[in-house]
C-alpha cells in the first residue's frame, strides 16, 4: 500500500490519461496527421465537425496536465525518500534513466509521439535545478510558456498577413505504411520517431519543463493536499475556462476550416499561449466536482488508472498499434472520425474498469514495478513501504 496517496491526483491523472488518448488516437488512425492535414477518404461535414471539437478541446491540453501532475509528484518522490533517508537525486537519476529506456522502446516500437523520452531529458535539467525558489520555479515556467508563445504567435501573424504560406508538407512515407507490414510499421516509427526527437526536445520539451517547475511550485505548497478554498476553484473556472475555450475553438477553427498552410502557425502561438488557461480551467472544475457525492464516485472510478498511469499510456499505444497498424487489423484510414473518436472512449473506459480490477489483486501497474525496481533496487526497503 501507498501511504498518502492522493486520490484527487490520481483522478486529475487519469483525467489527463483520457485527454491523451483522444488525441493520439488520430496519429494511428488517420495517417495524414503528421502533416497537419486530415484525410481525403475522411472529410465530410460529419468527419470534420468531430476533429474540430477534438482540436478545440483536447489538443495540447492534457499533455500539460500530465506534465504540470510529474512536477508535481517530483516533490511527493522527494520527500518519500528524504522520509526514507535515501538519496533523492539518485533516486531520481535512476527512474529517469528508466524513463529513457522506456521511451525509446515505446517510441521505436509503438508510437513514434512518445513524450517518455522527453520527460525524462526534461526531468534531467528539472533535477539539476530543483533547488530553485518556489516564487522563481512559477515565474520561469511561466515565462517559458509566455515567451515561447509570443515567438510562434509573431511569426504566424506575419506569415497569415503576408499570405505567402509555408511550403505544403508531405508524408516522410506514403499513407499506406501503417497497414502493409510489420516490417513497414516499425521502420515508420523509427523514421518519424529520429525525424521529430529534436523538435519535441526543442518544442514541446520546454512547455513541458516549464509546467513541471510550475507543478514544483504547487507541490512544495501542497496546493492539491489541501483543500482549495471554494472561491478560488470557482474564480478560476469562471476566468480561465471561457477564455481557454474561446481560444481553443479559434485555434481549431484555423486547423480544420481554413488554408493550413497559411495559419497554421498562428494556430500553434495561440495554442502555445492559452492552451494553459483550458488545462486550469478543467483541473478547477474538475476540483469543485469532486466535492459533491457524484463527483466523488467519479474521483473514485478515475482514480486507479491514474495509479497506473504509465501502464496505461504504454498499453494505449499497444492497443491502438494493434487496430490500426499491420500489427493488428490494419484499420488505418477506414474509418469516419465518428468512430474513432467512439474507440478511443471505449478503449478508456475499459482501462479504468481493469485499472480497479487489477489494483484491487496485485496493487500496482506492472510497468509501475519495472520503474520501482529500477528505482529502488532488486528489493524495495521495507521502510519504503510503510
Amino acid at each position: 500500500m501507498v501511504s498518502g496517496r492522493l486520490r484527487e491526483v490520481d483522478a486529475l491523472r487519469s483525467f489527463a490519461l483520457g485527454g491523451i488518448l483522444m488525441v493520439n488516437i488520430w496519429y494511428f488512425a488517420d495517417p495524414y496527421t503528421l502533416t497537419g492535414t486530415i484525410s481525403p477518404n475522411h472529410n465530410s461535414a460529419l468527419d470534420l465537425a468531430v476533429r474540430f471539437t477534438i482540436a478545440a478541446l483536447f489538443e495540447a491540453k492534457f499533455y500539460l496536465l500530465f506534465s504540470f501532475l510529474f512536477g508535481y509528484s517530483f516533490v511527493l518522490q522527494w520527500r518519500a525518500a528524504e522520509a526514507a533517508r535515501a538519496s533523492p537525486a539518485s533516486r531520481m537519476r535512476r527512474r529517469l534513466a528508466a524513463l529513457f529506456v522506456l521511451g525509446l522502446a515505446h517510441g521505436l516500437l509503438l508510437f513514434y509521439g512518445d513524450i517518455l523520452l522527453t520527460y525524462s531529458l526534461m526531468g534531467m535539467v528539472l533535477l539539476a535545478t530543483h533547488s530553485i525558489r518556489t516564487y522563481s520555479a512559477v515565474t520561469v515556467g511561466t515565462a517559458i510558456i509566455g515567451i515561447m508563445g509570443s515567438l510562434i504567435l509573431a511569426v504566424g501573424l506575419l506569415i497569415a498577413v503576408g499570405g505567402a504560406g509555408l511550403p505544403s508538407l508531405t508524408l516522410t512515407t506514403d499513407p499506406g505504411a501503417l497497414t502493409r507490414s510489420p516490417g513497414a510499421v516499425f521502420a515508420t516509427n523509427a523514421d518519424h520517431f529520429f525525424e521529430n526527437v529534436a523538435g519535441v526536445v526543442f518544442f514541446q520539451g520546454p512547455l513541458s519543463l516549464a509546467m513541471f517547475y510550475i507543478g514544483l511550485a504547487a507541490g512544495r505548497a501542497g496546493l492539491l493536499e489541501g483543500w482549495l478554498p471554494y472561491r478560488k476553484l470557482r474564480t478560476t473556472t469562471a476566468v480561465c475556462l471561457p477564455l481557454g475555450l474561446t481560444a481553443g475553438i479559434l485555434q481549431a477553427y484555423l486547423t480544420t476550416y481554413v488554408d493550413g498552410d497559411r495559419f497554421s502557425v498562428l494556430a500553434v502561438g495561440i495554442s502555445t499561449l492559452t492552451a494553459p488557461l483550458l488545462t486550469a480551467g478543467y483541473v478547477c472544475l474538475l476540483l469543485l466536482f469532486f466535492r459533491t457525492t457524484p463527483g466523488a464516485g467519479l474521483c473514485a472510478f478515475l482514480a486507479p488508472a491514474g495509479r497506473m498511469a504509465l501502464t496505461n499510456y504504454l498499453l494505449q499505444s499497444a492497443i491502438l498499434a494493434l487496430l490500426f497498424t499491420a500489427y493488428g487489423l490494419r484499420l488505418s484510414d477506414r474509418l469516419p472520425a465518428a468512430a474513432v473518436a467512439g474507440i478511443a472512449v471505449v478503449i478508456f473506459i475499459t482501462q479504468l474498469v481493469l485499472s480497479r480490477l487489477l489494483l484491487s489483486r496485485v496493487g500496482t501497474g506492472p510497468a509501475e514495478w519495472l520503474l520501482r525496481r529500477a528505482t529502488y533496487g532488486r528489493r524495495r526497503p521495507q521502510a519504503l513501504q510503510n
